[in-house]
């Protein structure tokens, strides 16, 4: 779902393989139409998985991971069409096949990063640099190609740093931490399913006791069941923002910024999250075992904002767009 025009009106885009990419919207009698050409999105190629989200611009662009051809991003101009960039970027990447894909604030510099997964191929770690170009910082055990299906960046253990979940088919998933100092690769536990044929994965916290659960989907080449897995439990405190639209519903595409006493975080609404997957329309935070919050700002897609002065850490907050 995509509201590439910032006035509260959503549409869905359709990353097609083999054929071009759609934009469904409902016209003037409630009819879907297909506004991808007039948008700039009717590209074609093999599409895997595809990311929503104000990336180089400020309103939302899409990013869609292809297999058999370059990456596209498409960077909105602000009218509602877009513009395709990721080869001037650096981003096309295509001799690989993407699959899953993940984007993070890597380096707490307010720009976006990407995770991208490619198929049996090296896995890359784009950074975002202020010059507008983006970086690939992949360790050589990050890169390490593998039968990879859905990738997920989430803050598992509320540490205030990110966890990086790579699912993999046939093969045994991975664990990857981001510090300040880099990206290590960490224990996995009951999650490194060596056996497992993983297709999808999501994250959110489905019991709501603010620490995040990842639930993996198996199948295509076997029958398996659904695994669940949780973090253990910790002292480690947090806190969760649901942006909303006007009307109530989640805001997808809405950018939280978390600003602590010693650094600042980003999160967005992803509209899209990857491969054979769906998260939560939430920004959950890790804080740690000192909580120093100073605000949130919250962003919404049509450019309002919203400032939730310190707000208390262990809860869930509703933002809605007035």
């Amino acid at each position: 779902m995509i509201d590439r025009k910032g006035n509260g009106t959503y549409g869905f885009f359709v990353a097609n393989y083999g054929g071009p990419m759609r934009l469904y919207e409902l016209d003037e009698d409630g009819h879907l139409e297909d506004n991808a050409p007039a948008a700039g999105l009717d590209h074609i190629t093999g599409g895997r998985s595809a990311a929503a989200l104000p990336i180089v611009s400020e309103r939302v662009d899409i990013f869609a991971g292809n297999e058999n051809g370059p990456n596209f991003l498409f960077r909105n101009n602000g009218d509602g069409t877009f513009t395709e960039v990721a080869s001037h970027l650096d981003l096309d990447d295509r001799d690989e096949h993407a699959r899953g894909i993940a984007f993070l604030d890597l380096d707490q510099d307010g720009r976006f990063d990407l995770v991208l997964g490619n198929w049996e191929g090296p896995h890359r770690l784009y950074r975002q640099e202020a010059s507008g170009l983006w970086r690939n910082v992949a360790t050589p055990a990050f890169a390490a190609p593998s039968r990879v299906r859905t990738v997920v960046a989430a803050d598992f253990d509320n540490d205030g740093y990110d966890e990086i979940f790579f699912n993999n088919i046939g093969e045994p998933n991975r664990l990857f931490r981001a510090l300040e100092g880099g990206i290590i690769q960490i224990p996995i536990g009951d999650a490194l399913e060596p056996q497992g044929l993983g297709t999808g994965a999501a994250v959110g916290d489905l019991d709501r006791d603010g620490r995040l659960e990842l639930l993996v989907a198996h199948g295509e080449s076997g029958m398996q069941p659904l695994s669940y897995y949780q973090a253990p439990r910790n002292d480690n405190a947090w806190l969760r923002i649901m942006p909303l639209t006007e009307n109530g519903a989640p805001a997808r595409g809405a950018v939280v910024t978390l600003v602590e006493e010693h650094r600042t975080r980003r999160r967005a609404i992803d509209a899209g999250s990857g491969y054979l997957c769906q998260m939560e329309p939430v920004a959950h935070f890790g804080l740690g075992r000192d909580p120093r919050i100073v605000r949130v700002e919250i962003t919404w897609p049509d450019g309002a904002s919203g400032v939730i002065e310190s707000p208390a850490p262990n809860q869930l907050l509703r933002a809605q767009r007035v």
